[in-house]
């Protein structure tokens, strides 16, 4: 396993673990409220939203040149955050696609 993957699943499950128990005792509705409450929280989650399309972007040209299917982690994005940009750095192919070659059955 590559020094990448072992420090997205250090990162990815007491991440998740937390994630799920916030949503679990707080709900899913401050995700939405609370950024508009004061502009501080604003800035947060707009810069939180900036990082992620940057990620998600990465993830696009990532996925292509590897030859595997982002369309899942991108769709999850807006849902779970940081989470599913995690899973697809763990669950990637190690190195990308040569060009020209596809994957035999």
């Amino acid at each position: 396993m590559s020094k990448k993957r072992v420090l997205a699943a250090i990162v990815l499950v007491p991440f998740t673990i937390f994630s799920t128990w916030v949503t679990y005792t707080q709900g899913y509705v401050p995700f939405f409220t609370l950024p508009w409450s004061h502009p501080i929280w604003t800035q947060e989650f707009l810069d939180l939203c900036i990082a992620l399309t940057m990620v998600t972007s990465w993830m696009i040209s990532d996925a292509r040149q590897r030859g595997v299917t982002v369309w899942p982690y991108l769709v999850a994005t807006p849902l779970l955050g940081s989470i599913s940009p995690l899973c697809y750095l763990l669950l990637r192919p190690e190195t990308p696609r040569e060009a020209g070659v596809t994957a035999q059955p």
